[in-house]
């Protein structure tokens, strides 16, 4: 099966890349997430989209001024969708990492949040992403919208991708935690692997595929405090702040995932102290580069 990466060099992508590159029988062609600029003029893209029979539509921008975000998201996928139509196979499948952000911020941490929640975006990544999902819907692609929860582990950047990956960052180099709000505030979290497995299965499927939105998450939530719990539990000697706003400390996005367990007999396999542990491990070795 020939596949395509776009956005292989950040985070998510190259985590995906890697996995796809150990399984028989794929052979995989990549866009990194340097490479945005390939996405300005569609006739770039031919030796990337041509013969693909699946795409993992990874690359974005989620940091920078709006016109960057919405340009980074947005135009990335309109123009990446032509060039499939111009110069790509004629029912190539795509997967499409979107984000909870599409979601209107809730405050009961214990709701999950279904597919059927009506998506309202409060940010202009938000806005960016659930634009992209549109233009993909539309499209006539077979498709998997797959809007992630909190999602960390080795190789997240601090300050960027993660709360998770910052704490453990800080935990590390033994600088204090500053958290905004009383560290109440829930958070949905997902880890890596358990991520990369559910979009492998997601292009996989061959059996009753059907082309739509899941939500990929741990179906719980967790409170900053217990993650910071967890990183000194695991050895860590940090130290924690919390500021007295809790205006900061608004619940976001616990996503539920029955739909694509379901659909894709999947479910997340890894602890949120064992990812955290998978984390500091990863830094720590980081770090004593």
């Amino acid at each position: 099966m020939q596949v395509g990466v776009t956005g292989a060099s950040g985070f998510l992508g190259s985590h995906l890349t890697n996995a796809l590159n150990k399984l028989a029988g794929f052979k995989v062609n990549t866009v990194k997430s340097r490479s945005l600029k390939k996405f300005s003029d569609i006739n770039k893209l031919k030796s990337f989209v041509e013969n693909l029979d699946l795409i993992y539509h990874i690359a974005g921008v989620n940091r920078g001024t709006n016109e960057e975000i919405l340009k980074g998201n947005i135009q990335t996928t309109f123009n990446l969708l032509e060039a499939m139509k111009k110069y790509g196979k004629s029912s190539p499948r795509i997967i499409f990492t979107s984000s909870s952000q599409v979601y209107k911020k809730i405050g009961q941490p214990e709701k999950l949040i279904s597919e059927t929640y009506k998506a309202e975006p409060e940010t202009i990544f938000g806005i960016a992403k659930k634009t992209s999902e549109d233009l993909i819907r539309l499209s006539g692609f077979e498709h998997a919208i797959i809007r992630l929860a909190n999602v960390y582990g080795p190789g997240c950047r601090p300050n960027y991708n993660s709360v998770i990956a910052t704490f453990c960052h800080k935990s590390v180099i033994k600088e204090p935690l500053k958290i905004d709000g009383d560290g109440y505030q829930k958070r949905d979290f997902i880890y890596i692997e358990d991520v990369i497995k559910a979009m492998i299965l997601a292009g996989n499927k061959t059996d009753d595929f059907i082309s739509g939105v899941y939500n990929i998450g741990s179906n719980r939530t967790t409170s900053l405090r217990q993650v910071v719990r967890s990183i000194k539990s695991l050895g860590a000697k940090t130290k924690a702040s919390y500021s007295l706003n809790t205006s900061t400390g608004k619940n976001s996005f616990p996503l539920d995932a029955k739909r694509f367990r379901k659909q894709f007999k999947w479910a997340p396999k890894t602890t949120l102290r064992s990812g955290i542990k998978n984390t500091l491990l990863w830094f720590q070795k980081e770090v004593a580069r």
